[in-house]
């Protein structure tokens, strides 16, 4: 008969983790982790759990479409539309 014993105490030894941030973000996360009832440590934390769970990012990264490369050539052409006058097209303000 074999029997798998675990190293409890590994599971105990605590490590520090430093992280370098904006801090503007930190002070917004705290904010968020506060009204949730947690502090910014713990969040991290639960954060830190979660990924070792799913074995990835608890959330999927997207990049923002507004800096796509098709959106940037159309806003280029828009502005050199605009510096060069063409495609202008007046509208009457609407008055309350």
């Amino acid at each position: 008969m074999y029997i798998n014993v675990i190293d409890v105490h590994s599971y105990f030894i605590m490590a520090n983790l430093q992280i370098r941030i904006d801090d503007y973000i930190r002070d917004r996360a705290q904010e968020v982790a506060s009204s949730m009832g947690l502090d910014l440590a713990s969040s991290v934390r639960m954060f830190l759990y979660q990924m070792v769970r799913e074995n990835g990012l608890p959330f999927q990264p997207k990049a923002d479409p507004f800096y796509s490369a098709s959106n940037m050539a159309h806003l280029k052409q828009v502005v050199d539309d605009l510096n060069a006058g063409k495609n202008l097209v007046q509208h009457e303000l609407i008055e309350d």
